[in-house]
């Protein structure tokens, strides 16, 4: 069975719809557009009806091979996370299946809030034990459903890495499982020489402590609970504008995909997609 087929079954028991791409709006997560979608992908709803829902994106490309699972904006303030998944789900592979959750988290992200009314969402995945709000669940659910073989979890930050201490900076978070530290080493080097410039050499990236389980966060326990490789990315507003945050953050996942057998097919319609201007707090 394809896993789109199975994940149709499972989003809570509605049909999927598909739809075309560039379907993603600040103030619209669920209408459907007119058109003939890719017969690579379908489009369906996580916790349909609620305030919560919002699309996952399921790619299946023609030939076998791994499973990712894609996330952004779990938190709603961190805007360059959420579009750069956005533009993930709209790619093609060459082999493999990728589901991408591009707005995990629409309540905040309708208020660009960094916490929707149950606080912080990526501090309620418990490792070893039950996600403690009803968006975690279904979120924990749909990692479940999944199966993937690797999981990224696309954020912003603040700061400079170990400079300011307060804040995370430019970093790759890995899981300990299996290659994933020797993988996010890669492309930290990867991104230093392709797409930092040599003026900023304070945002270089670099790689973060595993992710052990010590932490009720999803990329902790991801690892904890399931043993599976996985990243946290994140790129700093320090001194950068959004397009560029959204840039570094999908070479980021592209490179990281690759590395897990999951390359991306080139396509001149598969660009990076354009960020507005504004509305980051942070800034």
């Amino acid at each position: 069975m394809k896993r789109r087929t199975f994940l149709r079954r499972s989003l809570a028991g509605l049909a999927a719809t598909t739809v075309g791409l560039g379907l993603f709006t600040d103030n619209d997560e669920s209408t459907v557009t007119a058109g003939t979608p890719p017969d690579d992908r379908t489009r369906e709803s996580l916790l349909p009806g609620t305030t919560y829902q919002t699309p996952v994106v399921t790619i299946d490309a023609d030939q076998p091979g791994p499973t990712a699972l894609v996330v952004g904006g779990l938190h709603g303030d961190e805007r360059s996370g959420y579009r750069a998944a956005e533009a993930v789900a709209e790619w093609s592979f060459d082999a493999g299946t990728v589901v991408v959750l591009p707005r995990a988290n629409v309540p905040a992200i309708r208020r660009g809030s960094r916490e929707n009314d149950n606080g912080d969402l990526n501090r309620k995945f418990t490792p070893e034990g039950e996600p403690e709000t009803r968006l975690a669940r279904a979120i924990w659910s749909l990692v479940e459903e999944t199966e993937p073989d690797v999981v990224l979890d696309l954020h912003r930050s603040r700061g400079i890495y170990r400079i300011h201490p307060r804040n995370v900076g430019q970093a790759i978070f890995p899981t300990a499982a299996g290659d994933a530290t020797a993988h996010a080493e890669a492309t930290c080097s990867f991104l230093n020489d392709a797409e930092i410039p040599w003026s900023m050499p304070l945002h270089r990236f670099t790689t973060g402590g595993d992710m052990d389980g010590s932490a009720p966060l999803l990329g902790h326990k991801v690892g904890d609970d399931l043993g599976t490789p996985a990243y946290i990315v994140e790129t700093t507003t320090f001194i950068t504008d959004l397009q560029t945050r959204v840039d570094w953050t999908t070479a980021a996942a592209e490179h990281l995909l690759a590395a897990h057998g999951i390359e991306r097919q080139p396509s001149a319609s598969a660009g990076r997609v354009a960020a507005e201007t504004g509305g980051e707090s942070d800034v």
